[in-house]
């Protein structure tokens, strides 16, 4: 017998809503439910991010009125935005700080457009890549003797979020969730410790903060929707029947 995953307490979010996410590609799994009720969302502006640390720091670049990421990294000749997803490379340097500056311009807009946006967290993961003791967001295709993987601590995680949180307007609400999806490449004991630590971190955060809430994305895939036939053929990532799911479980939590 699968027990039912409870989603908690009503949501205090008001119509009409506007989305906004960041993290794992749990966010990007909401695009096509959210299309077809046309509800108005943005994610990812600087593409998929797995560690809490760096959705962190994405969330702040956004934010903050002199945000900026600055971990740029030349390689052949080619500028890498180390802080963002592989397609933030150019040869021109000028041109890549004008892409970021149009992702983040355009990331703000969004945001603007309503006063009680919903912001959407995804975890992927508590492994992170670093190159020379800076947290990295994505390697780009880099050599690899350039970085240096490791498990974040969970006090790591919970102060870089206490941190941002204290800079993120009160009426906006923030949904944390963790990615379902397994990252075999660590191993499947490395992989559930991963979990466990996002899921510790963000037990943490909702406990301090009243904006916060969890939606039990990972455990309604993991236990509810254990089945493979709720897997895609390389049984890592749940399928269309498991997102449609989990997207109807997420309208009944904020009631929309």
């Amino acid at each position: 017998m699968i027990t039912t995953v409870q989603l908690g307490g009503p949501v205090q979010s008001r119509p009409p809503f506007l989305f906004f996410g960041l993290g794992s590609c749990f966010v990007q799994n909401l695009a096509a439910p959210l299309d077809k009720i046309n509800i108005p969302y943005q994610f990812n502006p600087l593409g998929t991010s797995f560690n809490p640390v760096s959705i962190a720091q994405q969330l702040e670049w956004l934010i903050q009125p002199e945000g900026t990421l600055n971990h740029i990294y030349l390689h052949h000749g080619v500028y890498h935005q180390l802080h963002a997803a592989n397609k933030f490379q150019h040869t021109d340097k000028n041109r890549l700080d004008a892409f970021i500056n149009d992702a983040q311009t355009n990331a703000r807009n969004h945001l603007n457009r309503s006063e009680h946006p919903v912001l959407i967290i995804s975890f992927g993961t508590a492994h992170c890549w670093e190159m020379n003791g800076t947290i990295v967001n994505n390697c780009h295709k880099l050599p690899q003797d350039l970085f240096k993987r490791r498990l974040l601590e969970l006090d790591e995680i919970t102060e870089a979020w206490t941190s941002i949180l204290t800079h993120v307007p009160k009426h906006w609400q923030i949904i944390f969730t963790v990615s379902p999806v397994k990252y075999t490449k660590v191993g499947l004991q490395e992989n559930f410790i991963s979990k466990s630590i996002l899921r510790l971190s963000i037990k943490s955060l909702v406990e301090q903060h009243s904006n916060c809430l969890y939606f039990p994305s990972y455990e309604i895939i993991t236990d509810e929707l254990r089945d493979y036939s709720y897997f895609k053929n390389n049984g890592t990532h749940p399928n269309e029947a498991a997102v449609e799911i989990v997207f109807e479980r997420f309208r009944s939590f904020l009631n929309f």
